[in-house]
């Protein structure tokens, strides 16, 4: 399927959305925890009956009937969801339908292990953050046309975990020597950097 198809499929699946009363775009979202505050809080204890709320990008979706689980990744990780119809009443969970990989979701609901382990949120509630009209890179693929990756680090650095964690650890390193260096009273100046043509 190509790119045209793929935002006029994704375009109609918004415009149903809208048209169940669904704003795709709201303006605020308030999560409780980061996902990895959430798994942090499960580390704690085998189950949390306290709801958390999070929000991320839905990364992978799995649909098995009245129940479907879906892959959120934020800033700090990722997390499984699982939503029921049950639960959910089926006019919510129709919702899941008009969703895609790569769009913005919030969930809330307690915390709990599945019987292989894996923590999991238990959705109560969910909230459409952002409806994505581009598909993400391909997962199993990642990104790898260089040129992409330099001019679009955005893509860069949702598809390539290991690009995500240089940029972090670049991030944090910088940060320690501003700490360490501003605490011995050095005043910190912007020059101009040159660098050679491409």
């Amino acid at each position: 399927m190509g790119e045209e198809e793929i935002i006029a499929l994704r375009t109609a699946k918004l415009e149903r959305l809208r048209s169940r009363g669904i704003d795709p775009y709201p303006t605020h979202s308030h999560p409780s925890h980061t996902t990895r505050q959430a798994l942090d809080l499960l580390e704690s204890r085998d189950q949390s009956p306290d709801p958390v709320t999070i929000a991320g990008r839905i990364t992978a979706m799995r649909h098995m009937g009245k129940a479907t689980f879906l892959d959120l990744r934020d800033g700090s990780g990722r997390i499984q969801t699982y939503l029921k119809q049950d639960i959910l009443g089926p006019e919510t969970y129709e919702t899941l339908h008009d969703l895609d990989i790569g769009d913005f979701l919030g969930v809330r609901g307690p915390l709990f292990r599945t019987k292989t382990g894996e923590p999991t949120v238990q959705v109560e509630a969910l909230t459409v953050l952002a409806k994505a009209l581009r598909a993400p890179p391909e997962k199993w693929h990642g990104l790898q046309d260089v040129e992409v990756r330099y001019r679009q680090r955005y893509l860069d650095l949702m598809a390539n975990t290991e690009v995500r964690d240089a940029f972090l650890a670049r991030s944090r390193i910088i940060t320690a020597i501003r700490r360490f260096l501003d605490g011995r009273g050095f005043l910190e100046v912007e020059t101009p950097v040159l660098q050679p043509a491409a």
